[in-house]
C-alpha cells in the first residue's frame, strides 16, 4: 500500500490527472445508475396492475401474452422463427495488423429491431402495442457462428462452434408468451358521438335525391306523389335503419393501444415476470452502487496521495 501511495505521488502530472479523472467519471456514471435502477425497481413494484377493459388512460402496467396481429405474420430474420418481437446483429470477425502484433475483433455489419404492431391480451381484451423505442426483455437469446454474411440455418444446425467468421445473434419474443408491459395507454373509439336524429335528417335527405326510387318503394296508392301517411313509413324505415347502425357501431369494443410515454418515464416490454424484472434492477442497483464506492474511493485515494486532500 506504501508503495501505491508513493506511486502515485509521484506520477507525471498528465498520467495522475487522467487516472484520477476516469476514477471520478466512473463514480458519478456509477452514482447515476444507480439512482435509475432503484428508480425502476420501485416504480414497477408501486405501479398497481390494471386490466386491459377497465385500465385507466395514461401510464400504466399490463400483463397478459402476446399475439399477431391479423395480416402478415412476423418472422425473425435469421431464424425465421414466428415471434412478436425480433432484434439481431451479424458480426465479421476483422484481423489487422500493427507494429508486429495481430489483432482480432469482431465488427458489427447488419443489425435490425422489429418495430411491427402486436397484441398484448388479457383475460378481459386486448390492445395494441406500439414496440418503438421500448426498452425490450426477451425471452429467447440465441448466439451462434457461420461462415457466411447471412446464416443458412439457425443457432442448432451450424457446425462451425466458435470458429466461423461470423456471429450471429438474435432475441425474440414468442406468440403467446407472458408478457409485463409499462408504459402509455390509452383508448380510441371506433366511432364518433352518435346524433340520431342528424343520421335522420341526413338519410332521408339522400332518399329525397332519388325521387324515382322513393315513389317505386313508398307510393302506395300510385298517385305519382307521398302523402302525410306515406311520408311517416319513410321516416320509420329511416329511423329503423339509423338506429341499426348506431347498434351495430356500439357493438365494436374500442381499440385500445400502449407507446412509448411522451414524458421520460421507462417503457417497458418484458417477457421476464415483474418479480425478476425487479429483482435483476435491484442486483443492477447494488453492483453499480459498489462501483461508485470502489471509483470514489480509488479517486479520493489518489488524490490524498498527491497531498490535494
Amino acid at each position: 500500500m506504501d508503495q501505491l501511495f508513493h506511486d502515485i505521488a509521484a506520477a507525471p502530472p498528465g498520467e495522475f490527472w487522467f487516472a484520477t479523472g476516469a476514477l471520478a467519471l466512473a463514480a458519478l456514471a456509477t452514482l447515476i445508475a444507480t439512482f435509475v435502477f432503484v428508480k425502476r425497481a420501485r416504480l414497477i413494484t408501486d405501479t398497481p396492475t390494471a386490466k386491459i377493459r377497465s385500465a385507466p388512460q395514461g401510464y400504466v402496467e399490463l400483463c397478459g401474452y402476446g399475439k399477431m396481429l391479423d395480416g402478415p405474420p412476423i418472422h425473425a430474420p435469421l431464424t425465421h422463427a414466428p415471434c412478436v418481437w425480433w432484434w439481431y446483429k451479424i458480426e465479421e470477425r476483422r484481423t489487422s495488423h500493427s507494429n508486429g502484433k495481430r489483432t482480432t475483433r469482431w465488427v458489427t455489419i447488419d443489425q435490425g429491431r422489429s418495430d411491427a404492431l402486436f397484441l398484448l391480451v388479457d383475460d378481459t381484451g386486448e390492445c395494441i402495442v406500439d414496440p418503438e423505442a421500448a426498452k425490450v426483455i426477451p425471452e429467447i437469446r440465441h448466439r451462434w457462428h457461420g461462415s457466411t454474411r447471412r446464416p443458412s440455418g439457425g443457432p442448432k444446425s451450424g457446425g462451425f462452434g466458435l470458429f466461423g467468421k461470423y456471429r450471429y445473434v438474435e432475441h425474440r419474443i414468442a406468440p403467446l408468451h407472458p408478457l409485463y408491459v409499462l408504459g402509455q395507454f390509452r383508448s380510441q373509439s371506433v366511432h364518433h358521438s352518435f346524433d340520431e336524429q342528424g343520421e335522420v335528417r341526413e338519410l332521408l335527405a339522400e332518399w329525397k335525391r332519388d325521387e324515382a326510387a322513393l315513389l317505386r318503394e313508398f307510393d302506395a296508392d300510385g298517385d305519382g306523389s307521398i302523402d302525410l301517411d306515406e311520408w311517416e313509413q319513410v321516416r320509420a324505415k329511416a329511423v329503423a335503419q339509423v338506429r341499426e347502425k348506431l347498434a351495430d357501431q356500439a357493438a365494436h369494443p374500442d381499440i385500445h393501444v400502449l407507446a412509448r410515454p411522451a414524458d421520460r418515464r421507462p417503457y417497458i416490454l418484458s417477457a421476464v415476470p415483474q418479480e425478476t424484472l425487479v429483482r435483476r434492477y435491484r442486483i443492477q442497483a447494488a453492483l453499480a452502487f459498489a462501483g461508485f464506492l470502489i471509483s470514489g474511493a480509488g479517486s479520493v485515494f489518489a488524490l490524498t496521495a498527491r497531498g490535494l486532500l
